[in-house]
């Protein structure tokens, strides 16, 4: 349950929107994109400033209180501006995580340094609190006396590239275990080829890495964190494809063929009000997915998986219909339509397939 006012939530979006909109502009984003870090410090620590990075932590552990609805209002704004941050990774999954299932003196130690801004943690590996599974990671655990060590190879770890810790997860004979490295000698990285330029995934070399393990990963625990991190991903989606949709608008107002805006056509006319639904429908469906997991509904799951397969089918239709009506130059990298494309593309198999989604709210309607 969040700790925040709508008064206050809704200050808090206003400014961050007028923020990005002043300081996130898509030479801004092209910048980051290009840079080693992959995505602007400064904004980056403004957010900190501005009680983002903690905007998920409790209170007493340096954080605002906030929760799934707040974190979803963070995410539509990163969203708009493809903000190439690693504030799911951070903020969302690994905060939780060490949340649930850290130790006192993890949690006093990492929390306050997250809503700070002074850490990153990437996440990947297996098990359900990862974004995208490696389901052919060479990864082992061993442990000796209070320590525990890693080896092997994992592949899909995002933000790796400049994160303080990595969160792995390990999923043997459908047990859940998770274990924080320290960035470190003992682990080197490899960055992998994406289709979206500001997706940072890489493939981590353990040889010997000291790790923390996270204790007793409960079902229900994993998740929570799973249907939180969907629903944060699902607002991102729903406000990314409404940023393109105003961009589409906009230039079908001032685009003119045949002495006339080509948004006066009717069929171009058409394929807008169908897109409009679509924006509508999955900002509507990411918004009551985070309402239901704050108000601890029973039915919280399915509104997670509608919000899940929505977004992610309604994000992909409206950027490939934004590159159709600009025409030819929105297929170009240098146009910004193509950017919100591959943003798409690059979702779709972030915590399950749409049609895994599908399945699992079909099964709850008919369980009901």
């Amino acid at each position: 349950m969040s700790q925040i006012s709508d008064e206050d939530r809704q200050a808090l979006r206003d400014g961050f929107a007028r923020y990005l909109e002043a300081e996130a502009d898509e030479k801004k984003l092209r910048s980051a994109i290009a840079n080693d870090r992959g995505y602007d410090e400064a904004i980056w620590q403004q957010m900190a400033e501005m009680g983002l990075l903690g905007i998920a932590i409790a209170e007493d552990s340096g954080g605002v209180g906030g929760g799934a609805i707040d974190v979803a209002l963070v995410m539509e704004e990163i969203g708009k501006k493809l903000l190439p941050v690693p504030f799911l990774s951070t903020c969302v999954v690994a905060a939780d995580m060490i949340s649930r299932f850290g130790s006192e003196a993890i949690q006093q130690d990492l929390l306050p340094k997250i809503a700070a801004g002074e850490l990153v943690i990437s996440t990947g590996g297996s098990g359900d609190f990862v974004p995208l599974s490696d389901h052919d990671l060479s990864l082992s655990a061993k442990s000796s006396a209070a320590d525990w060590t890693l080896n092997g190879q994992v592949s899909f770890v995002s933000h790796a590239g400049n994160a303080d810790y990595h969160l792995l997860g390990l999923q043997e004979d459908g047990v859940d275990s998770a274990y924080l490295v320290k960035a470190s000698d003992a682990v080197s990285k490899d960055r992998l080829i994406t289709n979206d330029p500001a997706q940072r995934l890489f493939k981590l070399h353990l040889s010997d890495a000291r790790a923390i393990k996270l204790e007793v990963l409960d079902a229900d625990g994993i998740g929570q964190v799973r249907m939180r991190a969907i629903a944060a991903l699902a607002a991102e989606q729903a406000g990314a494809m409404r940023a393109i949709f105003e961009i589409t608008m906009d230039y079908l107002r001032t685009r003119y063929q045949f002495g006339r805006p080509i948004g006066s056509f009717q069929a171009i006319k058409h394929m807008a009000a169908e897109l409009l639904v679509e924006v509508e429908s999955a900002t509507s469906a990411a918004l009551a997915a985070a309402k239901a997991l704050d108000a601890n509904s029973p039915d919280a799951a399915k509104f997670v998986s509608l919000a899940a397969f929505t977004c992610k089918d309604a994000f992909r239709t409206v950027s490939a219909q934004a590159i159709q009506m600009h025409g030819g130059i929105a297929y170009t990298q240098e146009h910004i339509a193509h950017l919100y494309w591959r943003r798409a593309r690059a979702g779709l198999p972030l915590f399950g397939s749409s049609d895994a989604h599908r399945e699992q709210y079909l099964k709850s309607r008919e369980a009901a």
